[in-house]
């Protein structure tokens, strides 16, 4: 079904019309992006290996809400050398899937020693901690006192009675 009459040719000179603005469009984005390319200098090649950069977090996009990711924490570890691996990546995938809950290097140790609870593991973590109390009272010692228990006394005992 053709119809020559004056109608579809006014519309067959409205689609030349646009065809040529587009195509007069395309040439002039075609031009901008290759003088782009040309200033951003030759391509890197494809065959070297990007190296690998930790991202901190996923941004969401925009217009998308941001579901909080609930992943499993480690299973608890005795320090049994086999398991060791498994527990460590566990750590590491918890800690960047919960980026935001994690300020700094210490919080992220003592949440990871929080699940050596059992076998030498246990032992360990227990030992770590109290070296770090008994460190910590004897620095207010030292701080309040002026004497470097440290040296003077082996071992303090601190007993907050009231």
């Amino acid at each position: 079904m053709t119809h020559d009459g004056p109608v579809n040719i006014g519309h067959l000179i409205a689609l030349e019309s646009t065809v040529d603005g587009l195509r007069s469009q395309n040439e002039a984005t075609l031009a901008v992006l290759q003088d782009i390319l040309s200033r951003l200098g030759p391509a890197p090649a494809l065959n070297v290996q990007a190296p690998l950069h930790y991202t901190p977090s996923i941004p969401a996009s925009t217009g998308w809400k941001k579901i909080p990711l609930k992943p499993s924490p480690p299973l608890d570890f005795d320090g049994e050398h086999s398991a060791g691996k498994a527990f460590l990546t566990s750590c590491q995938t918890y800690i960047r899937l919960r980026l935001e809950a994690f300020n700094d290097d210490l919080v992220k140790a003592v949440w990871a020693m929080s699940y050596m609870n059992t076998g030498c593991a246990g032992r360990w973590a227990v030992c770590e901690f109290e070296t770090e109390a008994l460190s910590m009272r004897k620095r207010f010692l030292l701080g309040f006192t002026g004497i470097d228990v440290l040296r003077a006394i082996p071992v303090v005992r601190w007993e907050c009675s009231q």
